[in-house]
């Protein structure tokens, strides 16, 4: 089992159930969402959520977790390197 760095020294997780409920940990700060997308920040990078009817139903800033409902469709991680989030401006 190949060993995973985070960016942060904090484990991240990811559970995805049927692409309808997701649930993570070592979620740092929920930049922007609406029904078709999430962007947070993680332990692990940027993470870019995109799908159908999506709704955060539970939010815990102080334990790092997050659910989310809905129909998720795309994952996409990339690193942080900015203060400023990649993906402002996408949620006009």
């Amino acid at each position: 089992m190949a060993k995973t760095e985070t960016l942060s020294g904090t484990k991240h997780t990811l559970v995805l159930e049927n692409r309808e409920r997701m649930d993570l940990s070592g979620v740092q700060e929920v930049s922007a969402f609406s029904d078709t997308a999430v962007s947070l920040k993680t332990a692990c990078g940027a993470l870019l959520i995109q799908g159908k009817g999506l709704n955060i139903s539970r939010l815990n800033t102080d334990t790092g977790e997050l659910h989310v409902d809905g129909e998720v469709t795309t994952l996409k991680y990339s690193k942080d390197k900015s203060k400023g989030t990649r993906f402002e401006g996408l949620f006009k």
